[in-house]
Parts: structure tokens; C-alpha cells; sequence
């Protein structure tokens, strides 16, 4: 257990403090509200058949969900530390299913980012074996999987002695050995599942499927440039029992450049935002102070703008997909019109 270490704060310290309070309570309201925006509005975007008959698609839905799942509970957290709010004051709510459902969700949101990746490496590197490995069939499977993993590894947080200390603060502080497990061993261990493993299998995903795209285009290039010879040919009609069609063809490749813009976009935004928090938790295990209100002030800050990736995919892909952007825009106008007030018909009669 950390040995604490008695200090005063200068007036230097005390305006530092006022400073990150003050920006993390007005940087906090404007991202988890443009958050919950987003999110809905995503929402709208993946829940169409088209898009959760493909498994990216349903992938991008389920996390967009667990998304909106993380941000209630940091706004618990937020409203407490930033605002002294308390949802609800009980120690069972605050320190133990606040936690854990901190914890959980933002493993599950991790799993479903990296799964997105490899999702999108398979389609493009095995075409072929995708059409057995990539469906929405094995998404459910893996999304409870997940799960199921995520609540038994975060089940320690319901440890009957997780409650607050005399200062108001979940510190943990009631058992020795709970104590170290849940301050010492567990953050490496959550870091390793965070942000090693997802980063560095994403990181690979995204430079493979980058290199592809690539070769692609000089491939591409390079038949434009061969010398073109006139060779006669034979139109060959399709009948229309056939079932050979290429109406759907344009539509789908359009589909999967998206899908695959909005998987590069995630990959680099995921990184960003999620390994500071991960580094400062590691840190705080092993640092000898025991300032709780620095603690829960650094913390909020960087729960904060953990938060920006659960809630800033809709405006990223927004910028970096114009099919997304089309899809979206699609989407609005037949909400529009399906809840147009009809207009009302003026009969006229004619008085013989």
C-alpha cells in the first residue's frame, strides 16, 4: 500500500488546480453532450438493413451502443468529481456498479474496434474465406463472448469493501490486499488489453489493408498505361434468368470504401485518445502521494478525453467519408418525409 506523503500546495499549485477544474467542466459538457449527438445520430446510420446485413456494419452498431453505454456512466463520474452531483449517493452505486461498468464497457469497445479492423483486413485480404468468417452471425457469437469475458474480469469491483473512504473518494483503501489488485495489478493488466493488443493488431490491420489499397491503384495505373490493341469481341447477353447482375455492384463497392475510411479513422482516433488515460492509471499505482483530489481532478480530465472516442466517430466519419456523409444525408431526408404532416385536400364542389 502506498506510503502517503504530507505536502502543502503552493498558490502556483492551487491555480493550476483551478485551471484543469474549470476546463474540464466546460470541455466535459461540450463533449458529452456533441457525444450523445453523435451517437444518435450514427445510430440512425448503422441500424439500416443494408448496412447490419454486413458484419462491419453491425460491428459499428454494437460499438456505437457499448459507446453510448461508456458515456452515461463517465457522466456519473464527471457530475460527482467535477460538480459534487451525485446521481445516486450510495457507495454500492458509485464505487462498485459505476466502475465496473466503466471498466467493462470500455474493454467491450475495445474488443468490437479491433474485431472492426480485422474484419475489414479479411475482406480484403481473403476475399473468399470473408464470406464465411465475416457475417453477422458470428458477430453476435463474438459480441457475447465479450461480454461475458468483459463482467468476469471486472468482477472484483463488487468486493463488499469497495466503498468510500472518510474523504468522500473510492480509494479502495479498506483491505490491503484488495487494495493492491485494484490499484497495482489490475491497471497493467487492463492496459495490456486496451491499448497494447488492440493498437498493435489495428496498427497491423490498417498498414496491411493501406499497403493493399496501394498496389491496388498501381495496378490500376499501370493497365491505363498499357498500349491499347483492338481485339474483336463477342457481346455476350445475360438473360434475366441467369441471376448474374451487376445493378447491386456499384452500391456495394461504395459501401466498403466507406466502411473502410471509417475503419482507418477509428484506428487512429482509438490510439489518441485511449492510451494517456491507460499510462496515467499505471502511474498513479505506483506514485507515492495520496492526493485524492488531484487524483480525482487528473482523472476526470483524462476519463474526459478517453471520452472523445466514444463520442466523436459520427463527426470524424462525417469528414473523412463522403459515402458516409451521402448515406447519412439519405437517411434524413426519408425520416423527413415519413413524418411529413400530410397536407390536407381541399375539395371543391360545384353547386348545380
Amino acid at each position: 500500500m502506498n506510503t502517503p506523503i504530507n505536502f502543502t500546495r503552493s498558490s502556483s499549485t492551487t491555480a493550476a488546480m483551478d485551471a484543469l477544474h474549470a476546463s474540464t467542466a466546460f470541455l466535459g459538457i461540450f463533449i458529452y453532450l456533441a457525444g450523445f449527438i453523435g451517437n444518435f445520430f450514427s445510430s440512425l446510420l448503422f441500424i439500416q438493413k443494408e448496412l447490419r446485413q454486413v458484419s462491419t456494419g453491425l460491428l459499428f452498431l454494437l460499438l456505437n451502443i457499448f459507446s453510448t453505454i461508456h458515456l452515461l456512466s463517465l457522466i456519473v463520474e464527471f457530475l460527482d468529481s467535477i460538480f459534487q452531483i451525485q446521481v445516486l449517493p450510495f457507495d454500492i452505486f458509485q464505487c462498485q456498479f459505476i466502475l465496473w461498468l466503466q471498466n467493462a464497457t470500455r474493454t467491450i469497445c475495445s474488443f468490437f474496434a479491433t474485431t472492426i479492423s480485422i474484419d475489414r483486413f479479411i475482406r480484403s485480404e481473403y476475399p473468399i474465406r470473408s464470406r464465411i468468417c465475416c457475417t453477422p452471425k458470428n458477430v453476435v457469437r463474438l459480441a457475447i463472448i465479450y461480454f461475458i469475458f468483459s463482467i468476469v474480469l471486472y468482477a472484483f469491483f463488487y468486493y463488499p469493501l469497495n466503498l468510500r473512504d472518510k474523504e468522500g473518494y473510492c480509494s479502495f483503501s479498506f483491505n490491503d490486499t484488495f487494495h493492491i489488485f485494484a490499484i497495482n495489478v489490475m491497471p497493467p493488466i487492463r492496459f495490456v488489453f486496451i491499448c497494447i493488443l488492440p493498437s498493435s493488431i489495428m496498427l497491423g490491420c490498417g498498414g496491411r489493408m493501406l499497403y493493399n489499397i496501394r498496389q491496388s491503384r498501381r495496378r490500376i495505373t499501370h493497365q491505363r498505361t498499357l498500349p491499347i490493341t483492338t481485339v474483336a469481341t463477342i457481346a455476350i447477353p445475360i438473360s434475366k434468368g441467369s441471376g448474374i447482375t451487376n445493378n447491386n455492384q456499384p452500391p456495394k463497392i461504395a459501401i466498403d470504401h466507406m466502411l473502410l475510411l471509417m475503419v482507418i479513422a477509428n484506428v487512429f482516433t482509438y490510439i489518441i485518445t485511449q492510451v494517456p488515460f491507460n499510462i496515467y492509471s499505471i502511474y498513479y499505482g505506483y506514485e507515492a502521494t495520496n492526493d485524492y483530489l488531484l487524483h480525482s481532478l487528473t482523472r476526470s480530465f483524462l476519463l474526459m478525453w478517453s471520452s472523445v472516442y466514444f463520442g466523436v466517430g459520427f463527426y470524424l466519419f462525417c469528414i473523412a467519408s463522403p459515402q458516409f456523409r451521402r448515406q447519412f444525408l439519405t437517411k434524413i431526408k426519408t425520416i423527413c418525409i415519413c413524418y411529413r404532416p400530410p397536407q390536407r385536400q381541399i375539395s371543391t364542389t360545384t353547386n348545380n
